[in-house]
């Protein structure tokens, strides 16, 4: 008996990841869902996710917006292509590792991939479905297999581990945010909360005390201490 058709199996399942890659029609110039993605991805890193739109990716690849949809049928499919396309600049540590060495690692690349890619952030957690979610959650899995053998307890860790790592993000993204609405640089915008915490640590020391604390939680060594915290956490439960 021949093999069931996937679509047989899955008729009501309709995912990008499960779509045969579409190739051009007649004499049409060549578009790849690659160069899409990319042309996408340029966009939201310039001008945010706002400016991710089939008229702007069609304009910046000198395309008619029509022709996208012959290989991205919309948004949602365009966001979850850019969110695993980015999530390959991610830096996967050696299985050699000790688990804690592997998931710091993953972490503090996970980090500076959202540093370059903030927008990112605003599309959640996603179902991972793509190949280098795939890569990424196989990578992080084998390391803490050498923490419990259990697979539950290890997709509960890496579960807390990816929400550490958005809402830093979320922290880092919005101070970001104050900064450039500013008008100021990173130096200026410092000075500024530096004097406005001496000025009121005068009248009130425990205020400006809690507020020089605020200043840092976006801070290198705040993203350390706090995974350092969730590592341990993680140790102590699952070990």
């Amino acid at each position: 008996m021949p093999a069931p058709d996937r679509g047989d199996l899955l008729p009501d399942l309709d995912i990008i990841w499960l779509r045969a890659p579409r190739k051009s029609r007649g004499g049409r110039p060549p578009l790849s869902q690659d160069q899409i993605v990319r042309a996408a991805i340029e966009l939201a890193d310039a001008s945010g996710l706002d400016a991710v739109s089939t008229r702007n990716v069609a304009s910046q690849l000198g395309v008619a917006a029509a022709s996208l949809y012959w290989h991205v049928s919309g948004k949602g499919d365009l966001y979850e292509l850019m969110f695993d396309a980015i999530i390959s600049e991610i830096d996967l540590p050696a299985v050699n590792g000790g688990w804690r060495d592997s998931l710091r690692a993953i972490a503090r690349s996970t980090r500076v991939m959202f540093q370059h890619h903030p927008w990112a952030i605003l599309l959640g957690v996603q179902p991972g479905l793509g190949p280098n979610n795939q890569r990424y959650a196989q990578a992080a899995l084998t390391a803490l297999a050498d923490m419990t053998p259990d697979p539950g307890l290890q997709v509960e860790a890496l579960a807390l581990l990816n929400n550490y790592l958005f809402g830093f993000a979320h922290r880092e993204s919005a101070w970001q945010r104050a900064r450039s609405n500013s008008g100021l640089d990173d130096a200026q915008w410092d000075a500024r909360l530096r004097r406005y915490v001496d000025h009121i640590a005068d009248q009130a020391p425990a205020t400006a005390q809690v507020l020089s604390a605020h200043l840092r939680l976006a801070s290198d060594e705040s993203f350390d201490v706090g995974l350092e915290c969730l590592l341990d956490g993680i140790s102590a439960r699952f070990t």
